[in-house]
């Protein structure tokens, strides 16, 4: 009932916006008539809330005191926004009057209800009135807000209240303020408001105002790069407060709104601009990384703290952005970018090794990957593909020779691993072939399978060397079918490539999946058998729900005398060495 109470009176504080909306469309009432009555109700809702409150009705006395506190706020801002009855010092007093007064009734009662419900009100008058001039005092009205909420929901300790006054007041100037521009009052805004909210209490709050107010800014100097420089205001004022409050997570908030206030620039920014932007995200980085660095990062204790966390994210981050300015004009120093932001952080790492040994791991980790994208990133074509491939699993490699670097390193060479995978589908799959098999395309699938197998024999064990054993031969597969399709291709008619493709490729599959069963039972390797049991399921399933149907009738004919054959070798194999395939699931 207590929603309910709240429901009721944030609609009859509408009905009252209308009201005087529809009256003075009508011209029933004079101004004058219309800012009394709403007085007058908003006294009457105060003066009964209160009694019924006194009478133990607390929740419906509450939401109605709260209503009336909204009547005041919407006849005030009436007087002067809409009737020019009152001139602005008049109705910032009476606006201030009614803010303290809310803050009274608000602590009179003892609980939220009434300063959340009249805060809605209070938030909500200059949308519904539709006015968006006069930016010094529409802004100055909602900084009023804000300071009055925070004061009384700090000392009530009501997280919530303070919660809506952030959410309020970013509405307000985002949609009351619309596309007008005032840089001065808008910075002044965004900047008052920083440092309202950065000192809450509450983490969640303070996070949501440093990304709110790095995009917000962002959007109000864009496209030019001082929109870059208010952006990483905001997320220094994010790093002092977890300084000052031990908040291991808000460096992420800080983290999260200068790249994204990035991202927001960059869609905007003007063409040509490379060296002052390049300098700005280039300092944004060294603070981010330095916060790592500096003698306070002995509290990460574990690989995926939050401080951890920041040091590859910023990273990548940071090659990205920088990356995408240079490339235009300066494509030739994207290598030697990717080199310095990696020795950055093996330096980084040196310093970090006696203090912390995992966040040093994780810098130089981040400066292997970084490392490995420099030469690649020269090239064009598969032989990406191949460096990266061959690079990743030399990661993979040093990190099995380099005590208490092997989880570090694996994930570095999963991650460059991925991007093999990006390169492969996105350009080497489309690449023009030339003989069957010896051609660059199914060169450069081999060797990302062959690396992706050695990784995974180098990690050993756990669900790291599982996914690179799997993913090797999910490459293999997929170049020897994009093989088999071209072969197909150039075989038979167009009538028949795509019966003449699919039997070949269930043909093919078939095959691999013999070729792994056999070798995971001669070598005793679970995971390689287990491999070639699903994949003959597979080829299976496509035979009966789709070559059966689809293909032309000689093409069907040969898919299953051959699937039936390799099937009938499989049981043979399993029946021929059934003893030692049992014995590893018995104990």
């Amino acid at each position: 009932m207590e929603w309910l109470s709240r429901i009721a009176a944030v609609t009859v504080v509408l009905a009252l916006a209308f009201f005087f909306d529809y009256a003075f469309q009508n011209h029933w009432i004079g101004e004058t008539g219309r800012v009394l009555l709403g007085l007058l109700c908003g006294a009457a809702a105060v003066f009964f809330g209160d009694r019924f409150w006194s009478k133990g009705q607390r929740a419906f006395g509450q939401s109605l005191a709260a209503a009336g506190i909204a009547f005041f706020y919407l006849s005030f801002w009436a007087a002067f926004a809409l009737y020019r009855l009152a001139p602005q010092p008049v109705a910032f007093a009476l606006m201030l009057l009614t803010t303290v007064g809310a803050g009274a009734l608000a602590f009179r009662f003892g609980g939220p209800a009434v300063a959340m419900l009249g805060l809605a009100g209070g938030y909500a008058t200059p949308l519904l009135l539709q006015s968006t001039g006069q930016p010094w005092f529409l802004l100055g009205y909602a900084l009023l807000l804000n300071i009055g909420t925070v004061v009384a929901a700090r000392r009530r300790d009501w997280p919530a209240v303070e919660a809506i006054a952030l959410a309020g007041s970013t509405v307000l100037y985002i949609y009351a303020r619309g596309e007008a521009r005032d840089a001065a009052a808008d910075t002044t805004f965004i900047l008052v408001c920083l440092g309202l909210f950065v000192s809450s209490p509450w983490l969640g709050i303070a996070m949501a105002e440093v990304v709110v107010a790095a995009l917000t800014i962002a959007r109000v100097w864009a496209p030019s790069t001082a929109a870059l420089a208010t952006a990483l205001v905001c997320a220094c004022a994010g790093l002092v407060a977890a300084h000052r409050r031990r908040w291991s997570l808000l460096p992420l908030g800080s983290f999260a709104a200068f790249w994204f206030a990035y991202v927001l620039w960059s869609s905007s920014a003007e063409t040509g601009a490379v060296f002052a932007p390049l300098a700005w995200v280039t300092l944004a980085f060294l603070i981010l990384l330095g916060w790592n660095v500096l003698p306070r990062a002995e509290s990460a204790p574990t690989l995926f703290a939050p401080e951890a966390l920041l040091i590859p994210f910023n990273a990548g981050c940071y090659f990205a952005a920088g990356y995408n300015l240079l490339q235009p004009g300066f494509p030739h120093w994207t290598g030697l970018f990717a080199v310095a932001t990696a020795a950055v952080h093996f330096a980084a790492g040196g310093l970090l090794w006696k203090r912390n040994a995992v966040l040093a791991r994780l810098a130089a980790g981040s400066g292997l990957v970084l490392l490995a994208l420099a030469v690649p990133i020269q090239f064009t074509g598969y032989p990406v593909a191949v460096a990266w491939s061959v690079e990743a699993a030399a990661i993979a490699w040093i990190g099995t020779q380099v005590p208490g670097s092997k989880l570090v390193a694996s994930i570095g060479s999963l991650v460059l691993f991925a991007l093999v995978l990006f390169h492969l589908g996105l350009v080497d799959s489309g690449l023009a072939t030339g003989a069957l098999l010896a051609n660059s395309r199914f060169f450069a699938f081999a060797v990302a399978a062959i690396s992706l197998w050695a990784t995974g024999y180098w990690i050993g064990e756990g669900t790291a060397a599982a996914a690179a054993w799997i993913a090797g031969h999910t490459v293999m597969l997929w170049g020897l079918g994009l093989e088999t399709d071209t072969w197909a291709a150039r075989t038979a008619g167009p009538e028949n490539a795509r019966s003449l493709s699919s039997a070949a490729l269930s043909v093919v599959a078939a095959a691999y999946a013999v070729v792994l069963f056999a070798g995971g039972t001669a070598r005793r390797h679970d995971l390689t058998r287990r491999l070639g049991i699903v994949l003959i399921g597979l080829v299976i399933l496509k035979l009966y729900l789709y070559d059966v149907w689809f293909l032309a009738a000689l093409y069907r004919m040969v898919a299953f005398a051959i699937l039936g054959l390799l099937l009938l070798l499989i049981s043979y194999l399993y029946s021929r060495y059934r003893g030692s395939i049992e014995s590893w699931w018995r104990p």
